[in-house]
Order: structure tokens, then sequence, then C-alpha cells
């Protein structure tokens, strides 16, 4: 019998549970479409699983994975907070623009 410990870091050092995660929050995005928490959830369990991936052998093995589940467990929560931090500039910019855009429209410039 395995310790919990043990199965957690099977599981997260798997690419496929990586992937599957991204589809599971994709298809959050999907029904929802804020882009604020879901879709860098999703880009972020991508870029992990892409990490994650064996390399073949004639390939230079390098790796900028971290071998141990919290390494990758970190690496995944800075990604979903960087892309969480961008989506809610971007849809700070785009709100303002619409919000001049209207500004404009009233006054007739």
């Amino acid at each position: 019998m395995t310790s919990l410990s043990q199965s957690l870091s099977l599981w997260l050092q798997t690419p496929v549970f990586w992937m599957l995660i991204a589809a599971l929050f994709l298809g959050l995005e999907l029904i929802n479409r804020r882009m604020v928490l879901f879709l860098p959830v999703a880009v972020s369990s991508l870029i992990v699983s892409m990490l994650l991936q064996p390399l073949p052998a004639d390939w230079p093995q390098w790796t900028l994975a971290p071998k141990s589940w919290p390494g990758i467990l970190a690496l995944w929560l800075l990604l979903s907070l960087f892309g969480s931090t961008a989506c809610t500039m971007l849809r700070r910019r785009r709100s303002r623009r619409r919000a001049r855009r209207k500004r404009l429209t009233r006054a007739g410039i």
C-alpha cells in the first residue's frame, strides 16, 4: 500500500494529469467566460504538462521542471497567478478604452 505522498507525487509528475486539469479548466472557461481565473489556470496546466513530457533519448537532456511534487505545484501556482494578473490587467485596459470611447461618443467628438 502506498502512502498519500507517494500517490500525490506520482499523479503530479504525470503530464496526462496536467492535461486533464487543463481540459477541466478550459471547459469551465467556456461556461463562465470571465478570463480572469479559469483561462490562466488552464494555460499554466498545459505549460506544466509540456515541461513534464519526457524527452527522446537523442535530445539534450535538460529540464526546467522541478523534480519534486511541491516544486511542480509551486510552479503551477506561480504561472497561474502571473497569468491571472496579466488577464486582469488586460481586462482593465479594455474596459478603460470602452469607457473612454463612450465618453467621446456622448460628447460628440
